[in-house]
């Protein structure tokens, strides 16, 4: 599993706070995830992994639930900052679709674990009312992205148009790669890519610069 920076994106702002002893219970969480499912998250295999106490482990984490919410909460972040790295230097409307396009799969393909879980997320965020916030967090995150890329383009007059607009590029986005990442067909990123391209264009009615993953 490719190392994650957990100090990083526990600064950026909005965040929570994190202490090593979380990163090393977050890291195994995702590995155990990953190799057996959410069924195979547990103290006691956790403790194996990191060498932590049991004791240890449910003084950071009384519960499963709050370090699905936490892990949640993090992809989250690393989506944010992905996104923002490749939106630098970026100016033009298309330029800056592209540029979101291609944060969002670097996000999923910079970490197989961390694409995997969250697309798994998805059907369990509805489970409780702490994930549902966290979702709902993460969503209006990414449609804010998106609506001030519409509104700095300054080529739409009407809000609604915008909404309209933004809630089906994401709709299309996420779903691509949520098929993508619950496919296990990371190895054909670039086709979907080229397919999420075209229809991109077919609904903004512009010609866009090569999604670059």
């Amino acid at each position: 599993m490719q190392e994650i920076d957990w100090k990083t994106l526990s600064e950026m702002p909005g965040s929570r706070k994190l202490n090593p002893k979380k990163y090393q219970i977050l890291d195994s969480s995702l590995q155990l995830i990953h190799e057996k499912g959410v069924q195979g998250l547990s103290v006691t295999a956790l403790s194996k992994s990191t060498g932590l106490s049991k004791s240890l482990i449910l003084y950071h984490y009384e519960n499963n639930d709050l370090i699905l919410e936490d892990l949640f909460f993090f992809s989250g972040k690393m989506a944010r900052m992905w996104i923002e790295k490749c939106l630098e230097g970026k100016h033009s409307f298309e330029e800056r679709i592209s540029g979101m396009t291609e944060g969002i799969f670097k996000w999923v393909l910079s970490n197989k674990e961390v694409g995997e879980f969250f697309a798994l997320m998805f059907h369990e965020a509805t489970k409780t009312e702490a994930m549902q916030n966290v979702y709902m967090g993460i969503y209006q995150t990414a449609i804010e992205l998106w609506e001030r890329i519409f509104l700095e383009s300054m080529r739409y007059n009407d809000l609604e148009t915008i909404k309209n607009q933004v809630r089906a590029i994401h709709s299309l986005i996420q779903g691509s790669l949520i098929h993508m990442v619950a496919s296990k067909d990371e190895e054909n990123a670039a086709s979907y890519a080229e397919l999420i391209k075209f229809n991109l264009e077919k609904i903004l009615s512009i010609e866009l610069p090569e999604i670059e993953i």
